[in-house]
């Protein structure tokens, strides 16, 4: 019996021992995971008022370019271009096309300066294609 209370005592030892630790690790790593913070929070607002009409047209062109009403908004008030949803998800696939490219190049199939020209082509490739994206 009291070879049981023993372990269940040591067992629980290291089970409070391991959750320190593992606090411990996340104090020094600092926060993981999350959304990363904004260099320029946006703090300042803005009310306007709309007519049910003028507010249905604008909820209209926001959807047609598949952003929310917000960001549409804020992007006309600024005077920025706005984004061409369809060639930004295909320059997105391609991105994602090229890099698992670049994945399978890292493999042991190539000699290693026949792997470092490829990657070095498809990471240009990649940036070119990040430029072209606007959202």
């Amino acid at each position: 019996m009291e070879d049981q209370n023993t372990e269940d005592w040591e067992a629980q030892f290291r089970e409070e021992f391991e959750q320190i630790d593992r606090q411990n690790q996340y104090r020094e790593r600092g926060k993981l995971g999350g959304r990363p913070k904004l260099n320029a929070p946006k703090s300042e607002r803005l009310a306007l008022r709309f007519t049910p009409v003028e507010m249905k047209k604008l909820k209209e062109r926001a959807d047609k370019k598949k952003l929310k009403l917000t960001d549409y908004s804020r992007i006309i008030l600024l005077d920025r271009e706005l984004p061409e949803y369809e060639k930004n998800i295909m320059l997105t696939e391609y991105a994602t096309n090229f890099r698992r490219i670049g994945n399978y190049m890292k493999k042991e199939i190539f000699t290693p300066e026949e792997r470092a020209g490829l990657l070095r082509e498809i990471e240009e490739a990649i940036k070119g294609i990040k430029t072209q994206i606007k959202w």
